[in-house]
């Protein structure tokens, strides 16, 4: 028989969140989840208009005066979007973008993840993976927000730069897409477990793509304006952005507090709205909260925060930046003192 899992409160809570959250008696959160649970108008309002129409609308101004300018204002308008649409993705995976489970993934895959390049159901898996393994060395993710690769100035930039250049297309579509489908690894085949499918899920990126390279060739007239337009932002300054969030969502500073999951549950508490834009769509700056409660779509994550930080047992779970700015500019000095003091030493 399959175990039941714990309970908080009165509801269900998977084992892969932290042991101290299911000693905590909270009635206010016990009715709050029963109510956090997806809603197809927001789903599609989300979708269709602060995805899709917002990314239409920067693209507009480069189809009717194509110079420069224009092609960079809709550079940043498809940047943008492309992590709302990943972010959106994000939920589904959680099943948290529509009420049933067969159209929050069909619609979520093909019109949320494998636009932007993503292989929905693989990265579910890895995903998945990464929520069960945070703190752990299992973590699939664990690179991407570990400090021992970026504990030096040359480190750091080496690292985000290599993303600017491409350097995560090897692992999303190589790795994610055909050698972890093909098992080709056995321990990582245990860590990140995929569902079978009739063919490789990665082939269901083609017609959408040429899809998308029709439409812009047809509006533009110009053949070339997907790879500058939409190629371009995925495998740099979106995936870039990604990461960087990532980071932040999970690096820690040598004077942070310790906590469940190697103390990596971290949320980011003023999002201006540049970062909002870039960063952090769709309340993405609450990553703790959503690790607790990932099933809460993320409309509901800024009341869930609150209703978390009145609860003394519940705050001391995890970390709140002030903003990702500021994270970063004291990592950044933490590591570039750091090894000038070592050097000194030496």
């Amino acid at each position: 028989m399959r175990p039941v899992p714990p309970r908080v409160c009165g509801e269900q809570v998977d084992r892969l969140y932290p042991a101290e959250i299911f000693q905590v008696e909270d009635r206010e959160l016990a009715e709050f989840l029963k109510k956090a649970k997806p809603r197809t108008s927001r789903a599609l309002l989300d979708l269709i208009v602060w995805c899709w129409g917002m990314m239409i609308l920067g693209i507009v101004p480069y189809l009717l005066m194509q110079n420069i300018w224009t092609f960079l204002v809709a550079f940043a308008f498809v940047t943008s979007r492309m992590g709302a649409l990943l972010a959106l993705a994000h939920d589904a995976q959680h099943a948290a973008f529509l009420p049933d489970k067969r159209w929050n993934d069909l619609i979520a895959a093909w019109f949320c993840a494998y636009p932007v390049g993503s292989i929905f159901g693989s990265s579910r898996s890895v995903h998945m993976a990464h929520h069960k393994l945070l703190g752990q060395s299992d973590d699939p993710d664990r690179n991407f927000h570990l400090e021992a690769n970026k504990s030096t100035p040359k480190e750091f930039v080496v690292h985000f730069t290599r993303l600017v250049f491409g350097g995560q297309l090897w692992t999303s579509i190589i790795v994610n897409g055909l050698l972890r489908p093909m098992k080709r690894d056995k321990k990582d085949a245990q860590t990140v477990i995929l569902a079978r499918t009739g063919h490789p899920e990665i082939l269901n990126l083609v017609p959408v793509q040429l899809v998308i390279w029709a439409a812009l060739w047809l509006a533009s007239g110009q053949f070339w304006l997907y790879f500058a337009l939409w190629l371009l932002p995925i495998f740099t300054t979106g995936t870039f952005l990604g990461f960087l969030r990532g980071f932040v969502d999970h690096a820690r500073l040598k004077d942070d507090p310790q906590g469940p999951m190697e103390g990596r549950l971290i949320s980011v508490l003023n999002v201006g709205l540049l970062a909002r834009w870039y960063l952090a769509p769709f309340d993405f700056k609450y990553h703790a909260e959503h690790h607790l409660f990932p099933a809460a779509p993320h409309y509901y994550l800024e009341e869930l925060h609150e209703i978390l930080q009145k609860n003394s047992e519940i705050r001391k779970l995890y970390i709140c930046r002030h903003s990702y700015a500021e994270f970063l500019g004291k990592y950044w000095h933490q590591i570039r003192y750091q090894t000038a003091s070592v050097s000194k030493q030496g």
